[in-house]
């Protein structure tokens, strides 16, 4: 009977999109539906395939959490953030925390998903490539061992590349989550979702992903503001990264932004690339493409931005109305960067700042946490462990990663890139990262070393002194009063080699803990 209710909601939402493009619902059937969902959400789980609920709930006063992650939104200053979140800024930094320092351990899409799913390294959690969505272990996410406390969980919009709607909504993938409405990931142009009976259902041609997503959201929230039980959801937007909406897009490289921000102003591009780039691997000495395409680029990506910040907008506002703003954190943030010229690329999967610096927000609820600008060196791999800290929940397996709401003070980062050839991450990343060698990388404070594996036991070293990365100071030109320490160099490379196979924290008592 559960699944019966969840697919007639579903049929209603896709039915009232397709019809005109708002959210018309008849209240009748409506209310009966919810009325059900509501019963029997307490008795059949959904067709994420999660755990079934412990005998023993979170804490008495429960929190909830709601994470809203953007696909290759590129890193933005705290002091900046309203000129990019004019409308959700009220509430993510003025009432909540700046995280000003923030990365993506792994620089792409799936193996940054999964970290934020498991709060574990890709060498720990098995998803090192983006196509490697169906190497992810339910019983290792959050949203699994949160399903096993009593929490209600919800997934929705993108998750893991490469994975098809199909195999997720009919349960031959498990995600962990006890409900999801994922959309189809295995490319951008095929928005659609797949009902838990296999059946395909469209938005229709005037329908935009943004908006479908943003109200599946808020219709969730309401549901969840009826019930006292502790909910998390997970909301992937496709934004700002290109999106489908119409046939007439199809092919395009550009995010189309809705008809409310088409033509808004957007605050000025700035170019920045480097000039004498000898001292780098052959795909960054020079940039592909011209300024204007990039100009191009940039201004259509703020523009969806801005999409997304409505919508998030319009939940805040939603969730001050029915009162769970009191009780729910929501967590803003990027799965990636997105270079547009630094370092003479375009894209992402790179070791440089523009690819692996990613905008972190997190909105609190009055008594769970501080506030502010957070100067802290923090990574997605941080948000799974704020996940269980903010709902009183034990993780069921080990993390690399520390809570948000705790004192951790990390001296050193430690990211890494898994090579992949595959049409996936040529669709996917910009420039073809086929081109971008694994890599690993140990950073310390504005000091970073690299590793790149160029196969058959070559590596090339590189070493950085500069935060933003330009100048290589092992290149051979390099004068020889500028090169750094040998002992520094070897004492990171030594840390750097241990940080391969770490698992855990030192909180944990692990025998090899991760930064």
């Amino acid at each position: 009977m559960g699944e019966q209710t969840t697919d007639a909601l579903t049929a209603a939402r896709w039915d009232s999109v397709t019809e005109d493009g708002g959210s018309r619902w008849f209240e009748p059937v409506l209310i009966a539906i919810l009325g059900v969902i509501v019963v029997t959400s307490f008795l059949v789980p959904g067709g994420g395939g999660a755990k079934e609920p412990a005998a023993s709930p979170p804490g008495d006063t429960p929190y909830n959490v709601v994470v809203a992650v953007l696909d290759d939104l590129d890193d933005i200053d705290c002091a900046d953030m309203d000129q990019f979140l004019p409308r959700s800024s009220r509430w993510l930094v003025d009432q909540g925390r700046c995280f000003e320092d923030a990365t993506a351990a792994s620089p792409v899409c799936c193996p940054a998903r999964a970290m934020l799913a498991t709060g574990q390294l890709p060498h720990n959690n098995g998803v090192r490539r983006q196509i490697d969505g169906h190497r992810l272990r339910a019983e290792d996410t959050v949203q699994a061992d949160l399903s096993a406390a009593g929490v209600d969980t919800y997934g929705l919009g993108k998750f893991l590349n490469g994975l098809p709607s199909e195999e997720v909504q009919t349960g031959r993938f498990d995600t962990g989550f006890a409900r999801t409405e994922f959309w189809d990931t295995t490319h951008y142009r095929n928005f659609k979702l797949i009902d838990r009976n296999g059946r395909r259902r469209s938005p229709g041609p005037n329908a935009h992903v943004t908006e479908v997503t943003g109200r599946y959201l808020r219709d969730y929230l309401s549901e969840r503001a009826a019930d006292d039980r502790p909910f998390y959801a997970y909301a992937g937007f496709f934004g700002p990264h290109n999106q489908w909406r119409g046939k007439d897009h199809r092919g395009s490289r550009l995010p189309v932004p809705t008809a409310a921000n088409a033509d808004r102003p957007v605050p000025p591009f700035r170019l920045h690339t480097e000039g004498d780039a000898r001292d780098k691997l052959f795909p960054f000495r020079k940039l592909a493409g011209d300024s204007s395409q990039l100009k191009t680029l940039y201004e259509a990506r703020v523009r969806a931005t801005y999409d997304i910040d409505d919508q998030l907008a319009e939940m805040f506002e939603q969730m001050e109305g029915n009162g769970l703003i009191d009780n729910t954190a929501v967590i803003f943030v990027s799965d990636n960067g997105f270079a547009l010229g630094e370092n003479n690329w375009e894209g992402k999967a790179v070791p440089y700042p523009a690819s692996v610096d990613v905008p972190m927000l997190m909105y609190l609820p009055p008594g769970l946490g501080e506030r502010g600008i957070d100067q802290r060196p923090v990574d997605l791999l941080d948000v799974a462990p704020t996940i269980y800290d903010i709902v009183d929940v034990k993780p069921d397996h080990l993390l690399d990663g520390h809570s948000l709401l705790g004192r951790h003070e990390r001296k050193a980062r430690f990211l890494e890139f898994t090579n992949e050839a595959s049409e996936l991450v040529l669709k996917e990343s910009g420039r073809a990262p086929v081109y971008v060698p694994s890599w690993a990388m140990l950073r310390v404070e504005t000091r970073a070393l690299i590793a790149f594996d160029l196969g058959q036991g070559e590596v090339r070293w590189e070493y950085y002194a500069d935060p933003g990365m330009e100048r290589n100071l092992m290149w051979d030109r390099v004068p020889r009063s500028d090169r750094p320490a040998p002992a520094v160099v070897a004492q990171m490379t030594a840390d750097l080699e241990r940080l391969r196979t770490c698992a855990g924290t030192t909180e944990s008592g692990a025998a090899n803990p991760c930064p």
